[in-house]
């Protein structure tokens, strides 16, 4: 979504034959790597904060960053930190491709 209150991109991925156990442990692994500050939010959703920072030429406020965990599955949603953070000028889409690289990184190594 380019604009809203807070602007945010959200995105559903399969892993098949990747446990949810998996899954969470390569998902801490990969928000820590970035430097996002990961907080356990329950047993099956994860919690990030996204410093700020620039999209092109424009510095963004950060974002707040969400990774609900099932069996072969992941919700991701990166939205904007504040409420005033209306508009996207593409750093959600960024953030949850940044992530995903990370994951996807980790997961090979297991």
């Amino acid at each position: 979504m380019p604009f809203g209150f807070p602007a945010y991109t959200e995105q559903t991925v399969r892993f098949r034959g990747s446990a949810r156990k998996e899954l969470a442990r390569a998902a801490l692994d990969a928000l820590d790597d970035l430097g996002w500050r990961p907080l356990k939010d329950g047993p099956d959703r994860i919690r990030a904060s996204v410093p700020n920072g620039f999209s092109g030429i424009v510095m963004t406020w950060g974002a707040n960053f969400f990774v609900e965990i099932d069996d072969e599955e992941l919700f991701i949603r990166s939205e904007g930190a504040i409420a005033i953070a209306w508009m996207d000028l593409g750093q959600h889409s960024q953030n949850i491709r940044k992530f995903l690289d990370r994951l996807e990184d980790f997961l090979e190594d297991e």
